[in-house]
């Protein structure tokens, strides 16, 4: 089979067949990318689950029994409002700082876990990974190549549960730093700090944009904000210039 998410969610709800599901779980022994979108629709459902629990207000109930009472047998006149329901809790939840800095962690944990980074372009300067994404219609801040001994390296596109990002890769010596830049809305005020996943994660805005900066270590992260503050500064006169 070639990739088909609404296969995949379908797996990953337990609604297929064990002929489909056969099919889906060959399928995911091969294919990263599947294998991502079943790994991010666990955690979003998971995250759900540990929603806190609202008690209805006292004759919820009976109320909602008389509606259905009242109404036509019509099934779709309750799952409509509830899948309703469930999506702007979904879309509420994603577009948090806390769940958006835990996704970047997850993925800043997934791409350097492996024995090669899973870069879909390699360069050590920024305008090439610039133009690479602006071909893919994303924008991009000006970016440092190198920050003391983290040196830019590549970057890819990675999926997140409701987006993707861009994720671009540092590597020094000794540590490693992601720097996402995440479109779509992120619910925060001018900077937002955590850890997250044993990783520290901090999110900024530069104009409309959000960008995030994880690291293993505090002094790395700290760094990548002060030198991408002074790129993003110095490239002010010459942008109001033109």
């Amino acid at each position: 089979m070639s990739c088909e998410p609404e296969r995949i969610t379908a797996y990953v709800d337990d609604a297929l067949d064990r002929a489909a599901r056969a099919e889906v779980e060959s399928h995911l022994a091969s294919c990263d990318t599947c294998r991502e979108q079943v790994s991010a629709e666990r955690e979003v459902r998971a995250q759900l689950r540990a929603l806190p629990r609202v008690d209805p207000r006292d004759g919820f109930e009976d109320e909602i029994r008389q509606r259905m009472r009242r109404a036509k047998p019509r099934p779709f006149r309750v799952l409509l409002p509830m899948a309703a329901a469930l999506a702007l809790v979904a879309l509420w939840g994603r577009g948090a700082a806390p769940f958006v800095a835990w996704e970047l962690a997850r993925d800043h944990a997934h791409c350097f876990s492996r024995p090669q980074l899973p870069a879909q372009v390699w360069s050590g300067d920024s305008t090439v990974l610039a133009s690479w994404l602006e071909a893919r219609g994303r924008s991009a801040p000006v970016l440092p190549d190198k920050v003391a001994d983290l040196e830019l390296v590549g970057g890819r596109l990675c999926p997140l549960a409701d987006r993707s990002v861009a994720h671009l890769y540092y590597v020094g010596a000794e540590s490693h730093v992601s720097l996402f830049l995440v479109p779509g809305s992120v619910r925060f005020d001018d900077a937002y700090s955590t850890a997250s996943r044993g990783a520290v994660v901090r999110l900024l805005r530069v104009g409309t944009a959000v960008v995030g900066i994880v690291g293993d270590r505090e002094e790395d992260v700290a760094r990548m904000e002060r030198a991408f503050g002074t790129t993003v500064a110095r490239a002010e006169p010459s942008t109001r210039a033109r």
